[in-house]
């Protein structure tokens, strides 16, 4: 009787777990970040002891799972729709390295130590630091480089440009509609420049735009919200 009972707590689990999981999406291992990684830790742990547990209610272990699945979609929902709901869970990607400078305070404020982002340099085929122009840890803990003008590597491309002296990293300025007052501030531009700047482009509304970001060589790069 008991293993019949495991057998049906089990299989259970098994098919909440498939349609939890077929409704919150799907997203790469290595792209988790750390409240999400936790998290599926004990939504599996919640899983294993409805499959297991026969000394409680099956109803109560079905309960938790369900009710854990749901708060976890609300999360999901809520950083797609609320960025600072997004910074709150998920943080934001620090710069780490800036012209071939560590940034100390920003090492400890992410608590890496120095060690760690040598390794991950290691890793992009970095071995001098001096060769960076930024470095960028992301929510992952994965790390974004992006090396000096001369020490990137040439393509055709490359060599038809002219070279740029003060490449920046990428600044996101409209995610969803929703202006990045903050990254308008690092820049020294205001919401009005900003508008200004997306009129030129026949763009009147920001409900209108899905995604704006100034690139690396000075260019607004502009996606509309329905392309055509």
């Amino acid at each position: 009787m008991a293993y019949l009972h495991v057998l049906f707590q089990t299989l259970l689990a098994f098919g909440t777990i498939l349609v939890l999981t077929i409704i919150l999406g799907k997203q790469q291992i290595s792209e988790l970040t750390y409240f999400e990684y936790i998290n599926g830790i004990t939504f599996g742990s919640i899983a294993a002891a409805l499959a297991t547990d026969i000394d409680s209610e099956t109803g109560l272990h079905f309960f938790g799972l369900v009710l854990f699945g749901g708060l976890t979609f609300l999360m999901s929902f809520l950083t797609l729709k609320s960025r600072w709901a997004k910074k709150l869970l998920e943080g934001d990607p620090v710069i780490v390295i800036r012209d071939g400078k560590i940034l100390e305070n920003n090492l400890r404020k992410s608590r890496f130590n120095v060690d760690q982002i040598l390794q991950l340099l290691r890793e992009k085929d970095v071995f001098d630091v001096s060769q960076v122009q930024f470095a960028i840890l992301e929510n992952d803990g994965s790390l974004s480089v992006m090396r000096k003008p001369e020490h990137q590597q040439l393509t055709p491309k490359s060599l038809s440009q002219p070279p740029k002296n003060h490449p920046q990293v990428p600044m996101e300025l409209v995610v969803d509609g929703q202006i990045i007052y903050e990254n308008l501030r690092k820049m020294g531009k205001t919401g009005r420049w900003l508008m200004e700047e997306l009129k030129k482009r026949q763009v009147t509304s920001l409900r209108d735009v899905f995604y704006v970001s100034l690139e690396s060589d000075g260019t607004l790069y502009v996606d509309r919200r329905r392309d055509f």
